[in-house]
C-alpha cells in the first residue's frame, strides 16, 4: 500500500530508485515523470513543494518510475517529446527525436530561405520531426514525410495533426522503392535514416534497444541506406539544390564518397560535441 507523500519527499524517493537502477539522470527523469502525474510545469511543481499527495497519485507516480527503472525510454513513458520547441507524439514503434538532429533541420532552415517555394524530401521520417519542424519554420516550402513502418506513420500522421502543419505531405512508402516520387524534383533532401550495423544491435545500451530495429539497422557495413539515397535520389535534386543526413562519427568519409560524384561541394559537420554528425552535399 502506497503512503501519502508530499511532493518533495516524492521527487527525492523517485530519484533515489532510479539512481538505485542505474539510470544516469535521475534527477531530471524523476522530475519529468512528477510532472507528467500532476499534470504540472517544474515551476509549479517547486511552488508546491509540500503539498502532500493522496495514495492513488503517489502509486500512479511509481509505477511510472518502476517503468523508467526498467529501462523504458522516458520519452515513450511521457509520451511525448520537444524538438526544435516543438510537441511530438512518440511511442513503442517510432525512432525518438535527438537534439543533435536539430543541427540538420538548422541546416536546412537556413538553406530554404535563400529559394522560393522550395520542395523537401524527408527520407524515413519515424515521428516527422525533420519534416514538420522544417514545414513550420520554413512555411513557404512543401515537404513530402516518407515513411515505410506502419506504426511510425501513424505517429507521423498524429505529429502533423498536432503542429498543425498544412505543407506537408505524408507518403507511405520504401525508399528503395525506385518509382516512389519519381515525379516530383526536390530543391533539398534531408534524411537520419537507420545506420548501424546489424551485428552491432544487441550490444546497444538497453534503452536504445527499445527503439524499433527497423529505424536502426543500417545492414550489414551500416550504408545500406545512404547508397540507395546517393544511387537513386541524389539525381532527383534540381540543380542548386543539396542534400544533408546525419550519421555516425566514423561514417561520414564514406559518405562523402557516395555523394560526391553527383556533387560541387561535399563536407561533413559536426554536432555540439564537436564530433563528426553528418554530411551535406551541395548539387
Amino acid at each position: 500500500m502506497m503512503k501519502t507523500m508530499t511532493i518533495s519527499e516524492l521527487l527525492r524517493s523517485g530519484t533515489e530508485r532510479l539512481k538505485s537502477a542505474g539510470i544516469d539522470d535521475a534527477k531530471f527523469d524523476a522530475r519529468c515523470l512528477a510532472e507528467h502525474t500532476l499534470s504540472c510545469d517544474y515551476f509549479s511543481l517547486r511552488l508546491d513543494f509540500q503539498k502532500e499527495l493522496d495514495e492513488k497519485t503517489v502509486g500512479k507516480y511509481f509505477s511510472l518510475i518502476e517503468r523508467r527503472s526498467g529501462g523504458e525510454p522516458l520519452q515513450y513513458i511521457l509520451e511525448e517529446w520537444e524538438f526544435m520547441g516543438l510537441p511530438f507524439k512518440v511511442g513503442e514503434g517510432v525512432l525518438i527525436p535527438r537534439p543533435e538532429t536539430e543541427i540538420l533541420v538548422e541546416f536546412a532552415i537556413d538553406f530554404l530561405k535563400k529559394r522560393e517555394n522550395p520542395i523537401v524530401f524527408d527520407l524515413c521520417s519515424g515521428s516527422g520531426c525533420i519534416a514538420i519542424s522544417v514545414a513550420k519554420l520554413c512555411p513557404s516550402s512543401t515537404v513530402y514525410a516518407v515513411e515505410k513502418s506502419d506504426c511510425a506513420f501513424d505517429f507521423l500522421m498524429k505529429n502533423i495533426e498536432i503542429n498543425d502543419v498544412k505543407n506537408v505531405k505524408a507518403v507511405k512508402g520504401d525508399i528503395f522503392d525506385k518509382e516512389l516520387l519519381s515525379e516530383v524534383s526536390p530543391d533539398l533532401i534531408l534524411s537520419n535514416p537507420p545506420y548501424i550495423r546489424s551485428s552491432e544491435i544487441d550490444g546497444l545500451q538497453s534503452e536504445v534497444k527499445k527503439e524499433p530495429t527497423m529505424a536502426l539497422d543500417g545492414g550489414e557495413d551500416g550504408y545500406d541506406f545512404y547508397r540507395v539515397i546517393a544511387s537513386d535520389w541524389l539525381k532527383r535534386i534540381k540543380n542548386g539544390g543539396a542534400i544533408a543526413v546525419e550519421c555516425a562519427e566514423n561514417q561520414t568519409e564514406y559518405i562523402s564518397e557516395l555523394f560526391s560524384e553527383q556533387a560541387s561541394e561535399v563536407k561533413a559537420y559536426n554536432d555540439l560535441s564537436g564530433l563528426p554528425r553528418g554530411v551535406i552535399a551541395l548539387i
